[in-house]
């Protein structure tokens, strides 16, 4: 028989604690044997990853590091309903919490209906501008077509017409083409200036009806066209500015160049 040290294998599993403090100090990127020692913690260990996102909400001006990066990866990986209204907070403080925002909504996204549902619920009450954008990001990525969805993402359009359609393209639910092509014929273009951007809005909205198999008609199509004249008129200047500047580049390479050590032809005057 053989004897001696027992394997790694048979090592006992690693403390909720520990794991939490070996959680603390990673940086950037999450060890994969960590994390998946997190994760087979499973349920075990969501109340102290709920503490450590409640902390950094409860205190927005200490800087909180990687943690609820990491944290906020780890519930929507592991699930749970408890994780949703938190999650939610996050997103309901962009400006003090920005660094963790993203984190808050790939989370909710990675948890599935369990948060779409939650987003539906709270968007009709949202008031704060930060948390209706950050619910109908999450809404855009969901994987299932409903309809109660579509009308979020169109009713976040009448707040945000340009990143409303975005997300609605991003959502993929032919279903909104009608309400996107009145909503196209309603939207006002801008003449009072020759910035390039002023009518920008009009190239979201075009591509997102094109995104989601839709066309517009021969009027609308004219009005996309209008609003387009400042771009198409700033790419002509620069497409012209940039031939007269390999024009004169040639010219210049072109030029008969005078040696370097050669005698100036002028001749000094002497001095009297």
């Amino acid at each position: 028989m053989r004897h001696g040290h027992p394997s790694s294998d048979s090592q006992a599993p690693v403390s909720i604690p520990d794991l939490v403090q070996r959680l603390r100090a990673v940086n950037h990127t999450l060890p994969e044997a960590l994390q998946a020692q997190i994760l087979t913690a499973g349920s075990a260990i969501v109340p102290d990853l709920l503490t450590i996102l409640e902390a950094t909400l409860a205190d927005d001006e200490t800087d909180h590091g990687w943690t609820p990066s990491h944290a906020a990866k780890l519930l929507g990986q592991l699930g749970g309903a408890q994780a949703v209204p938190v999650l939610l907070s996050f997103l309901e403080h962009y400006d003090v919490l920005d660094s963790y925002h993203q984190d808050a909504e790939d989370a909710l996204v990675a948890l599935g209906s369990l948060a779409i549902k939650a987003c539906l619920e709270a968007y009709p009450s949202a008031s704060q501008e930060d948390l209706r954008k950050g619910i109908v990001a999450v809404l855009s990525h969901s994987a299932e077509k409903d309809e109660r969805i579509s009308q979020t993402l169109l009713d976040f359009c009448e707040q945000s017409t340009e990143l409303g359609a975005i997300y609605v393209a991003e959502y993929g639910d032919p279903r909104a083409i009608p309400a996107l092509s009145q909503m196209f014929d309603a939207l006002p273009v801008n003449d009072q200036d020759d910035s390039v951007m002023r009518n920008h809005v009009f190239v979201e909205w075009r591509s997102a009806i094109a995104q989601l198999g839709g066309q517009l008609t021969a009027a609308q199509q004219a009005k996309a066209d209008r609003a387009d004249v400042p771009r198409r008129r700033f790419t002509a200047q620069m497409r012209e500015a940039v031939t007269r500047s390999a024009a004169q580049q040639r010219h210049t390479e072109q030029a008969p160049r005078i040696p370097a050590n050669s005698k100036s032809s002028i001749v000094p005057k002497p001095r009297k």
